[in-house]
């Protein structure tokens, strides 16, 4: 679990790192692959937790 965004930053560059190593072909099985899903997920939940743009308010949409 990422709990910072130190955390964070360190995910994202290590997904980063991850992603030429691994491609439709690798095996679920494969450490990297796992890795890279784990890692993916984590990134994302707390993206969506810190980062979240919400929904814009009926003002800024007129």
């Amino acid at each position: 679990m990422i709990r910072n965004r130190e955390q964070y930053e360190w995910a994202v560059a290590r997904v980063e790192q991850l992603l030429p190593l691994v491609d439709d072909n690798t095996p679920r099985t494969d450490p990297n692959s796992i890795e890279l899903e784990l890692l993916s997920n984590q990134v994302a939940d707390y993206s969506e937790e810190n980062f979240a743009i919400g929904m814009p308010s009926l003002g800024d949409v007129i």
